[in-house]
This record gives structure tokens, C-alpha cells and sequence, in this order.
């Protein structure tokens, strides 16, 4: 006599009857071994028609895509996983997890818990807000690309912080997004940032403090750079020390330009920030320290040199990531 099948063991009479919660036992097949009365009830189809049938056939539209997702996802892992979708106006957050059959194949259990309305508007809310960040970073994308190259370095300061602040509504939508399905969050990333939206920013900042001197500050920044990893507060820092020494030393009627460029050498990319200044009248003094260590710490250095003719240069090297 030949040995009953899973699906037909799974099937039997057992504590999965009394959940008031909608389930399904799909077979490594991807065939249904198995529903509750609850998701009889709920999705109105009958045991006795869909044990065997494949669990697309259970499911129609949005919700099909959906659970066949989840269902691929945990199968391909070996992980739980979960996922959202709406049926006869119900919301479900849905749960499937693995189960291991006797021959080592992978089936899955689907339960699907029926939201609160508070919980369902929250979702709903955070669509609608991740739609609006969405249309709010196209506009922004578009007015940077219209007045990129104004010479108006206050503008150009407001739109990097403008820029910053977008960005950081995007992440905060996506991760409540991620909190609201259940989801881990992932393993923390290092922050990328431009340099030339930090150098540019924190040199407008320092206009008045340079004029005031008598000293000229003479920025000559790209549009955009590429991208450094690392921490965006400490190179401000490190640069806004790096001017406020070179202000220190310069003698008023002087100026000192702020430039950067790009540089690829042996398959490495390169940001070069350079403070150009007149020859010095004595000897040259180093930065300081804690500027340099400052920099050691994004993976750079500090360079210095200096001619009689072309005067004294000061340089910030960073490491940047290929574009």
C-alpha cells in the first residue's frame, strides 16, 4: 500500500482548524495542501476544490502577485517573510514562512492576520508620503539643473541644504515603510556626500568673516563631484579649520581661491580641494594637526607646496568612489 502523500496528512483534522486567522499550506510542488475554515470563509472557495491546485488559482490580481512573491522569496532564502494585501476590503498583513518536507524541498505556511483600521491608515499614510517625496525630488532635480550655475553662492547653499534635507525624507519615509511591514532593518551604510556641495557651503558661510579681513575668497567649484564615504561633518570641519588658519595667516589686500578637480590614476578616483594663496613672505607653516588627522580619518591627506612664482597651494586629498 502505498504511503499517503503530505498533502493528504496535512490536510487531516488538526489545531489549524480553530484559527480565527485565514491560512494556506502550500506543498514544495507550490500546490495547496492545505486550507483552514477561515480562509475558506474569507477568500469563498472550498477545500475539497483547491487541495492540489496550484496557489496562484487561489488567488486573483494584486493579491496573487503578491503572495507568489512572498512565496518565491521564502523559498529561494529559506526565511520568512512578510508582505500586505487587500482583499473584499479587507486588509491582511500576511506572514509565509518554510516548512522542510521529508525530502529536503521546501513548502511554505501562509497566514494572513487581519489589520486594524489604525494600522491600515498608517500604511495608507506612509504611500501617500512617499508618493509626495517622490514628486517633490523630481521639482528639486529639476530647478538644480536650471540654476546649478548660479553665481549666487547663498542660493547655491540653501539648494545643498534643501538637497540634504530631501534626502533624509526619503530615508525616513522608507524606513517607516519598512517598520510598518515588519521588516528588519538592513545592515547600516556608510554616508556618502559631494564635496563640492559641502566646500561651496561652508565658504558662503565664511564670506563676510574673509571680508571683513580684507581677504578675498574666490571659490571655483564644479557643479558636482564624486561622491566621497565618509563622515560629511568631519570634512566640514577639517576645511572650514583649514580656511580659518590660511585667513590667519594671509595679509589683507590677498585672496586665496577654493578649487577642486577630479583625478583618476591607476584605476583610483581622486577629489583634490585646493586653497591657493600668494607666495608666502616667510616660511611656510604647516596645517593643523588635528586638520590633518582630521582628513586621515575619511582616508586622505593633506599636501602642501610651495613656489616663489605660483605661490603656495594647500590640498585635501579624498579617495571617491567610481563613478
Amino acid at each position: 500500500m502505498n504511503s499517503p502523500r503530505r498533502s493528504e496528512r496535512v490536510s487531516s483534522p488538526s489545531l489549524l482548524s480553530f484559527l480565527d486567522a485565514p491560512l494556506v499550506v502550500g506543498d514544495p510542488d507550490g500546490c495547496a495542501a492545505y486550507v483552514n475554515p477561515a480562509f475558506e470563509a474569507r477568500f469563498a472557495v472550498s477545500a475539497e476544490t483547491v487541495i492540489g491546485q496550484p496557489l496562484a488559482s487561489l488567488f486573483e490580481g494584486g493579491v496573487r502577485e503578491m503572495v507568489l512573491h512572498a512565496v518565491a522569496q521564502v523559498c529561494a532564502c529559506g526565511a520568512s517573510q512578510r508582505f500586505r494585501v487587500r482583499h473584499a476590503g479587507v486588509g491582511y498583513a500576511g506572514l509565509a514562512s518554510p516548512i522542510v518536507a521529508e525530502d529536503a524541498r521546501v513548502g511554505v505556511v501562509i497566514l494572513f492576520n487581519e489589520s486594524a483600521p489604525d494600522d491600515e491608515r498608517a500604511h495608507r499614510l506612509q504611500r501617500e508620503a512617499q508618493s509626495s517625496v517622490e514628486a517633490i525630488d523630481t521639482a528639486f532635480e529639476e530647478i538644480v539643473d536650471r540654476i546649478a550655475d548660479s553665481p549666487d553662492a547663498k542660493l547655491r547653499d540653501l539648494l545643498s541644504e534643501a538637497g540634504k534635507a530631501v534626502g533624509e525624507l526619503r530615508r525616513c519615509t522608507g524606513e517607516l515603510g519598512d517598520v510598518l511591514a515588519g521588516r528588519r532593518p538592513a545592515a547600516p551604510r556608510e554616508q556618502g556626500f559631494d564635496p563640492s556641495r559641502v566646500a561651496s557651503g561652508l565658504a558662503a558661510g565664511l564670506t563676510e568673516e574673509f571680508a571683513a579681513a580684507g581677504v578675498g575668497l574666490d571659490v571655483r567649484m564644479p557643479a558636482q563631484l564624486p561622491v566621497v564615504y565618509g563622515d560629511a561633518v568631519g570634512f566640514r570641519e577639517a576645511l572650514e579649520g583649514l580656511l580659518r588658519a590660511r585667513l590667519a595667516a594671509l595679509e589683507s589686500g590677498t585672496s586665496l581661491v577654493l578649487a577642486a578637480r577630479t583625478v583618476e590614476r591607476d584605476a583610483a578616483v581622486w577629489v583634490v580641494l585646493a586653497l591657493k594663496e600668494p607666495p608666502p613672505s616667510g616660511a611656510a607653516d604647516e596645517p593643523p594637526q588635528w586638520v590633518i588627522d582630521r582628513v586621515a580619518v575619511l582616508g586622505g591627506d593633506v599636501r602642501v607646496s610651495s613656489h616663489p612664482k605660483s605661490g603656495r597651494t594647500t590640498a585635501i586629498r579624498l579617495h571617491a568612489q567610481n563613478q
